[in-house]
């Protein structure tokens, strides 16, 4: 899992500021990381010694100076800070001495604050020195709890609610709540972190009483969390290790269907075998009650369902598409932004489901202005797409 969720990481960091830098105006991107379950920075995995997420977050900023700036014109400049957090005093020691041994450019090592405390206690001090720094509040936070009750909701909720431009990357031992999950006084008392109540407990053991239990209560306990921290979008997928004995669910919470996108992209760069389950569609992740008779089907982010994706895609968009009203054609933005959340494809895989349905005639894309685009040109984010004439008056 830890391996799973460093490579990740390191993939979702890459694509984030390929994404953010792009604008070719831009002269300096401010941007804070914070780690606040940090450990000693180096992870033993295979025999052999990598960085760990403090210094995976700093070697990412390193390798993105150098690479959006490969024939830019205006020199882009990454202003990053780093708070590194840890509870663990001998973790602490070793993050400062792993640090101190790495080759960092100068300005990024002064950048670096490490701290020995409880993620919970850091945290208030952490957003108001980013709000301080940075109007925008820019900020990746990361917290990588052991089990799933040290990032209360509360701690994600105060982050998302206090920075502008925050995300939010949260861990859950998701397999241990499923497996442990019933309705005493004990349990409900151990779940107060995640603000899940006797209500909610029991309607998620009536899920797991289903054929697929483990994938409905998911799906239930997903879209609670989301809305107990008041996130817009959250990318809800599961971490898949061959050893470990349990599912690990790494959540990222984020305000823009962009950054959702990203991390979509991330988990395709990764090949993660994500558990999730579903149908690979616009409702991937969605909850509906009465799903006793759907059969749900594992997705691993591999090129069968690359397939999976584009064959759904393919189906559900004009159907989707029905839902509007002939004067209010949605552009390629707004319909991102409608099922970004609940789908595990890409801008681009989505781009080119739109594009074959065009060539088949199944969606018209119009112009900003209203006018028919021309089948050679590329379809961009403005277009608004609708259905045509004629299959709207078929249904």
């Amino acid at each position: 899992h830890t391996d799973a969720k460093l490579r990740l990481l390191e993939a979702y960091l890459d694509r984030y500021f390929d994404v953010v830098c792009a604008v070719p105006q831009m002269d300096v991107l401010r941007i804070a990381l914070v780690d606040s379950f940090a450990g000693g920075g180096l992870f033993r995995g295979d025999g052999a010694f990598r960085l760990g997420s403090p210094l995976v977050m700093v070697d990412a900023v390193r390798r993105a100076e150098v690479r959006v700036n490969a024939g830019r014109r205006k020199p882009l400049r990454i202003d990053a800070k780093f708070f590194f957090v840890d509870n663990d005093s001998n973790a602490i020691d070793y993050l400062r001495a792993t640090i101190g041994a790495a080759e960092l450019p100068q300005h990024l090592r002064d950048s670096i604050a490490v701290q020995q405390s409880a993620s919970s206690d850091a945290l208030p001090t952490i957003i108001r020195q980013i709000s301080e720094w940075s109007p925008t509040g820019r900020s990746i936070f990361l917290l990588d709890q052991c089990g799933y009750t040290d990032a209360p909701n509360r701690d994600v909720r105060l982050i998302y609610q206090s920075l502008p431009r925050s995300e939010v990357i949260v861990t859950y031992n998701f397999g241990a709540i499923y497996d442990y999950m019933n309705d005493g006084a004990r349990f409900l008392a151990a779940m107060a972190p995640a603000e899940l109540t006797a209500d909610h407990l029991r309607a998620l053991l009536k899920e797991r009483e289903a054929q697929a239990g483990r994938y409905f209560a998911g799906r239930l306990l997903g879209k609670l969390f989301k809305e107990n921290v008041g996130s817009k979008f959250a990318s809800r997928f599961f971490l898949r290790s061959e050893d470990a004995g349990r599912d690990m669910w790494l959540v990222h919470y984020s305000k823009l269907p962009r950054s959702r996108l990203v991390m979509n992209e991330a988990h395709w760069a990764v090949k993660n075998a994500s558990v999730t389950q579903g149908e690979a569609g616009l409702d991937m992740l969605g909850f509906r009650p009465n799903w006793e008779n759907q059969i749900p089907f594992d997705f691993g982010f591999d090129e069968s369902d690359e397939g999976r994706i584009h064959n759904a895609l393919m189906a559900d968009v004009p159907c989707w598409l029905k839902q509007f009203d002939p004067d209010s054609e949605p552009t390629v933005d707004a319909l991102l932004a409608l099922s970004a959340d609940d789908m595990a494809a890409t801008q681009a895989q989505f781009n080119i489901a739109l594009k074959a349905l065009e060539t088949e005639g199944e969606i018209e894309v119009l112009t900003p202005s209203g006018g028919r685009k021309r089948p050679s040109a590329d379809i961009r984010s403005g277009h608004r797409i609708v259905l045509p004439r004629q299959y709207r008056f078929s249904y």
